[in-house]
């Protein structure tokens, strides 16, 4: 099990922290590039890396918390620290988004605009290159670990596709306005494209803030996983009912609380049993389960009472 641990967390660090470095040399590149041509798209781009940087080493120092194992002063893990650092993360992607569109506005209204660049263009172009190359390998690495985290990473990658696929398309539209002598297009392009941009990456912000709240709140999984949960511990042998079953969220794993009717003729060894068989069906069904309590009840008829 602790060979186990060791291995996806060094599968989540190592993913996020190649990212890490991705988004140093995407910044570099977006930067330089974006104020030698004076691209308003590409310097919003930058500015949007730079809070790529701070997010990875955001979610790097989480992951460190997070995969720390149980101890005195933390009974169930520190797992819950993975959506803490998910709900940040949201809340700087909101923030760097609204520079981003207050910028654009800025730049629309003031009307200056500097001529299109093929340099910007092309940093632009393997910006996006090596973009959809991080996303890809962190969605992977993420849906694979079960790590919100480490998803929540993968989204801001997506997102970062989304807004310089915005710039690329502002700067081709700026390249026609130039050789069309269309000026709106030059002047207007860039901006109503990049707000468009910043609402659908806000919308997926909220979304990363939502799930993450749903963990720190301890909601339930998904109805098909709860009832794929009673039905394992119903069918054990010598259990006569369910009476209740909670689960919740801790960091990659769930914790499961299930109440199971047994025989008052039975002993309390054979009890235990009943209780090790529904721990131990959960969890070879459910290898995500992190534990399972299981409280033995003895089955008793409800009698009514006539005075009543």
């Amino acid at each position: 099990m602790k060979a186990a641990k060791d291995m996806r967390k060094d599968a989540g660090v190592k993913i996020i922290t190649l990212c890490l470095i991705g988004n140093v040399f995407l910044l570099a590149l977006k930067g330089a590039v974006g104020f030698w041509t004076g691209s308003e798209a590409l310097k919003a781009d930058a500015i949007n890396s730079a809070g790529d940087v701070l997010s990875a080493v955001v979610v790097l120092l989480g992951l460190g918390y997070a995969l720390k194992p149980r101890d005195k002063d933390h009974h169930y893990g520190h797992g819950k620290m993975e959506a803490l650092v998910s709900f940040v993360v949201g809340l700087m992607v909101i923030a760097g988004t609204g520079f981003i569109a207050y910028e654009a506005i800025a730049n629309a209204v003031a009307q200056t605009v500097s001529p299109p660049s093929w340099f910007a263009l092309g940093a632009a172009l393997v910006s996006i290159t090596v973009k959809a190359f991080m996303f890809k390998a962190t969605f992977a690495a993420g849906k694979k670990l079960r790590s919100i985290a480490v998803m929540t990473n993968a989204m801001d990658h997506r997102n970062d596709i989304f807004a310089t696929s915005g710039a690329v398309l502002a700067i081709a539209l700026a390249f026609i306005g130039q050789y069309t002598g269309i000026r709106p297009l030059m002047l207007y392009s860039e901006p109503v494209i990049a707000v468009a941009i910043c609402a659908v990456i806000v919308k997926t912000a909220v979304g990363i803030i939502a799930e993450a709240s749903r963990m720190l709140l301890d909601a339930a999984p998904d109805e098909d996983t709860m009832d794929a949960l009673r039905k394992l511990a119903a069918g054990v042998p010598g259990a006569k009912r369910v009476c209740w079953l909670k689960c919740r969220c801790m960091g990659r794993g769930l914790l499961v609380d299930v109440a199971i009717d047994v025989s008052g003729e039975i002993s309390v060894s054979e009890g235990h049993s009943v209780a090790d068989g529904a721990r131990d069906a959960i969890i070879d069904a459910f290898p995500q389960v992190a534990d399972v309590i299981v409280h033995i009840n003895p089955e008793t008829k409800i009698i009514k009472n006539k005075d009543k």
